[in-house]
């Protein structure tokens, strides 16, 4: 008796068993029933997995009408630092030629009459407009104070000028008490108080590195007038007490601060300052720390270098005991063995 299964297969059945051999693997979305074997070898799962990528990727092409790009063929090494710079330089230069391009385009068409020229692509900016500078000193020389001197005091006037209704006016140095006394007397204006009288020094000025000023007030026109003369502090300049009584101290501390002669005064010495005091201090060239010189060391004890020292550390502190002019009892403080300021230890 033969079995079933040992009859001779059929060509139908021949060419089925052909045909599941050399089939394809099936999608990975397919029926449940197409699971994996169990007993392939790494190999052929491989070529499995190959196939059901290859095999899904060629339906996504057929749904969507695109060709994938192989991430195994397409995959491009990172650039590198120089490649990156070449295409950013390659970029700004597109950029610029593009933008000269546009802005040759702009400054040769039409602007139309709607459209302000300043407004179009390209064109420079309008400048920006500067702050209004401060006034300024003007020529004065027709004022009517100047032409009443000029008139009665040919040649006293060197320069006149004005600033924000200030007055100023230079005189020749010769002619001081001239001008002084004449304004005094005026019948329009009659300056009969000597508001102040103070110096400044000009060190670039060679030739006349000191100008003395006089502020000049008339009580009854309510008028004030400045007037200037340059000098040296050798050749001094007249004093004007013989006018104005009250420029006596005023001319004392111009001496004794900035070391200018005022000469036909009745009592010309220092003012503020003893008499063998070297120097003075409102030059612009004096000091401004303390200075040691032949007065300290004739009038005041030894001060060594160590005491100099503690002094300067001391006032570097802003300490009041050392704020005061009284040099010489913080010496005496000092020499005492004493402290000016003792500590808070215990």
């Amino acid at each position: 008796m033969i079995n079933e299964t040992d009859k001779p297969q059929s060509d139908d059945s021949a060419e089925r068993a052909t045909d599941e051999a050399v089939a394809p693997p099936r999608a990975p979305n397919a029926d449940a029933t197409d699971a994996a074997p169990t007993d392939e070898t790494p190999e052929q799962k491989r070529a499995r997995i190959i196939a059901e990528a290859k095999a899904k990727a060629a339906a996504k092409m057929a749904a969507g009408g695109t060709k994938p790009a192989d991430s195994a063929t397409t995959t491009q090494p990172a650039p590198s630092d120089d490649e990156k710079a070449a295409r950013i330089a390659e970029a700004r230069a597109k950029a610029a030629a593009l933008k000269q391009a546009a802005g040759d385009r702009s400054a040769t068409a039409p602007v139309s009459p709607a459209t302000p020229a300043t407004t179009a692509a390209g064109a420079p900016k309008a400048p920006v407009k500067k702050k209004d500078e401060g006034p300024k000193p003007t020529d004065a020389s027709n004022h009517p104070l100047v032409k009443r001197i000029n008139e009665n005091l040919d040649g006293a006037v060197v320069e006149a000028s004005e600033f924000l209704g200030q007055l100023s006016v230079r005189v020749a140095p010769a002619r001081i008490v001239e001008v002084c006394e004449f304004l005094k007397r005026d019948a329009l204006s009659p300056f009969d108080y000597l508001s102040d009288l103070t110096c400044v020094h000009f060190p670039e000025n060679t030739g006349a590195p000191f100008e003395v000023v006089y502020n000049l007030y008339s009580i009854s026109a309510n008028v004030r007038v400045r007037l200037k003369v340059a000098t040296t502090d050798a050749g001094g300049v007249e004093s004007v007490t013989g006018v104005w009584p009250a420029a006596n101290w005023m001319e004392r501390e111009v001496y004794d601060l900035f070391g200018v002669r005022f000469h036909n005064h009745p009592d010309l010495r220092r003012l503020l300052l003893p008499p063998d005091w070297e120097g003075h201090p409102l030059r612009k060239d004096y000091p401004l720390e303390p200075v040691e010189n032949n007065w300290t060391a004739k009038h005041l004890p030894e001060f060594t270098d160590v005491q100099r020292e503690q002094l300067e550390q001391r006032r570097a502190y802003g300490l009041e005991a050392l704020s005061t002019p009284n040099e010489r009892r913080v010496r005496e403080i000092f020499i005492a063995g004493k402290e000016v300021m003792p500590l808070d230890r215990k």
